[in-house]
């Protein structure tokens, strides 16, 4: 979405890729409140806060937001991963451990499931949601929506220049948005780009850990209207 963004307000000029961090240019809101500060409007700012911890612009819709979604079996999948490979995170002894400690909320920024209630009930005038499966099968689509949403006007031609540069496969070969250039934060920058598939929580969880975890998801998301998509068929290569 950093890049997505990036792309939508440059009318798909590549060119703002280069030169300057994804991370530079779409600063967080929770680590680089001084950047936040110092960008020029219209302001493009990154942010994990669950609802409740958002600035008041965020919570009563001043600002513009969107949430980015994702099957919390990804996220488990991705976030395990992520803090085995980040050297300010602690190390996860084993994958069962870390399902517990998520389904805890013992994790960064608290629980998945208090998250996305949050920011799913929130009265928000100005709040679109995105699933980051809608992005895996049809991006054209989710660029067109953040285009009314944000109240750009883009050719088709400039729309296929978004969705080209902002592929998994484009960014993940980016040194501006890869973290190959960042600073030492990863016990390896370039495995910060894994694989971006949806569906790869079947190569990690068993049959009685997915069977768990969906008890405990039915229960705490009742009333929320969710609908995941839990795996894609034939995705294209990364």
């Amino acid at each position: 979405m950093q890049v997505l963004m990036r792309l939508v307000y440059a009318e798909g000029d590549h060119k703002c890729l280069e030169g300057v961090a994804s991370w530079e240019k779409t600063p967080w809101l929770e680590l680089q409140k001084s950047k936040v500060l110092q960008l020029s409007r219209p302001r493009i700012i990154t942010s994990h806060f669950p609802h409740r911890l958002a600035p008041h612009a965020l919570q009563e819709g001043s600002a513009k937001v969107i949430y980015v979604a994702r099957n919390p079996k990804d996220i488990i999948v991705s976030l395990y991963h992520f803090c085995k490979n980040a050297l300010f995170m602690e190390m996860p002894k084993d994958f069962q451990s870390f399902l517990e400690v998520f389904i805890d909320g013992k994790v960064l920024m608290g629980s998945w499931f208090e998250h996305i209630q949050g920011w799913m009930e929130c009265k928000h005038p100005q709040l679109l949601y995105v699933m980051y499966e809608d992005m895996t099968k049809d991006l054209p689509a989710v660029v067109r929506r953040m285009c009314t949403f944000l109240g750009k006007t883009l050719t088709e031609v400039q729309i296929e220049s978004v969705v080209k540069h902002s592929s998994f496969t484009a960014m993940k070969n980016n040194p501006m948005t890869n973290f190959s250039k960042a600073e030492k934060l990863f016990e390896d920058n370039i495995k910060f780009f894994r694989k971006g598939k949806v569906g790869d929580w079947k190569n990690h969880f068993t049959v009685a850990q997915s069977e768990w975890f969906d008890a405990v998801y039915q229960e705490r998301t009742v009333g929320l209207g969710l609908d995941f998509t839990w795996d894609l068929p034939e995705q294209p290569a990364s």
